[in-house]
């Protein structure tokens, strides 16, 4: 198999993360904070090992940071908490479903009012209107740090700062970067997936609150060693209710212990070197390509034929084990600036493992179906 779909989830998942999911099923089996057995307090150990490694990686305590299913969970639930009845959100639109649905939602619920910052020329975020508009002041400024439709990846360290000036908390999904770039950038709260490029098992996400904790909105078991019938205020227990998704917790912490920044760095150079060839190849043969093939990007090509629907174009791969995506990509705003909302696009999103010879092979046979 060819897999093309990092941008979705990074696959194959490492030996070492494949081990410490296993080790966990095999010969531990419980949860932390579930107990005083041996086996939770393993699993209790190896949690807060990979809370802290998060914590490294966000520039937070390991103390504020909240597991969760997902960054849709995270980001749902960090919306719920953040936005009161009435408030006014900055956002961009190059939001994934799980920012723009719950916005949409809170409008219905709690009368909010969203400001949606458009695409600049470079295909990035115009700076200069992103302060007008955070001068005006909105409660909360969420988005996302890289596009999971065009690669492009904004600048959060100076959005930030701008809404910091303002006194405009910021809200960042990191979902397409975290484990590819710095998340260190100045936002009050970094939501991301653990699946993607930091390697974990799907099932798992984080909220990283850097500066403010969050209220609680799920109630529910946390393991606490008081009984009663109120919710655990602090954190991170009050974020966390229900039994955790610790085997994807163990893969997180095997996934984060060994590889450093270098190694971060030399698989986004070369995935970039991937998707640079694949967007040439792909110009040569009369595809049309979105986003900037030049500046800070993440790996992720997204193209379409004069002559192809995407799914057509998708299912062709798929007969030859070249896994892609089609469509849509979870990101509705986009794609009506894009021109795509019918249909979508072809999304291409090598990894680090991905060679020249497999874009090669994907191009020879997108030009012998004449999709080129």
């Amino acid at each position: 198999m060819i897999y093309l779909d990092h941008a979705a989830t990074s696959h194959p998942k490492s030996p070492a993360v494949r081990a410490a999911v296993l080790h966990w099923f095999d010969a531990v089996g419980a949860s932390a904070a579930r107990g005083a057995g041996t086996r939770t307090l393993q699993a209790a150990r190896e949690v807060a090992t990979a809370r802290a490694a998060v914590g490294e990686l966000v520039g937070c305590p390991a103390e504020r940071i909240a597991f969760t299913s997902g960054a849709t969970e995270g980001l749902n639930l960090a919306l719920r908490a953040l936005l009161p009845v009435g408030c006014r959100v900055l956002t961009t639109a190059f939001e994934h479903s799980s920012v723009v649905r719950p916005l949409r939602a809170l409008q219905r619920e709690r009368g909010l009012s969203v400001d949606v910052l458009p695409p600049s020329p470079d295909g990035r975020i115009d700076v200069d209107a992103a302060r007008a508009a955070l001068a005006t002041r909105p409660t909360l400024f969420v988005f996302t740090h890289a596009s999971n439709v065009t690669g492009a990846v904004l600048d959060a360290s100076t959005l930030t700062a701008a809404a910091r000036a303002h006194g405009v908390t910021t809200l960042l999904d990191a979902s397409q970067t975290a484990g590819l770039l710095d998340l260190r950038v100045g936002a009050d709260l970094v939501v991301a997936s653990a699946h993607k490029a930091l390697g974990a098992p799907p099932g798992l996400g984080f909220v990283a609150a850097l500066t403010r904790t969050l209220a609680a909105q799920k109630q529910g078991g946390t393991g606490s060693g008081v009984a009663g019938d109120e919710h655990p205020e602090h954190w991170p227990d009050a974020f966390e209710a229900g039994t955790p998704n610790t085997p994807a917790i163990y893969g997180l912490a095997a996934a984060l212990r060994d590889r450093t920044t270098v190694q971060r760095a030399d698989d986004l150079a070369s995935a970039l070197a991937r998707s640079d060839e694949l967007a040439a190849g792909l110009a040569e043969l009369g595809w049309r390509t979105f986003g900037p093939r030049s500046g800070p990007r993440v790996p992720v090509v997204s193209a379409t034929h004069a002559s192809f629907d995407p799914a057509e174009l998708g299912a062709l791969l798929a007969g030859i084990d070249v896994q892609v995506r089609t469509g849509h990509h979870c990101a509705p705003w986009l794609h009506e600036h894009l021109g795509t909302t019918v249909g979508g696009t072809v999304r291409f999103s090598p990894g680090p493992d991905t060679t020249a010879a497999q874009v090669a092979t994907v191009l020879a046979f997108l030009h012998s179906v004449g999709a080129g």
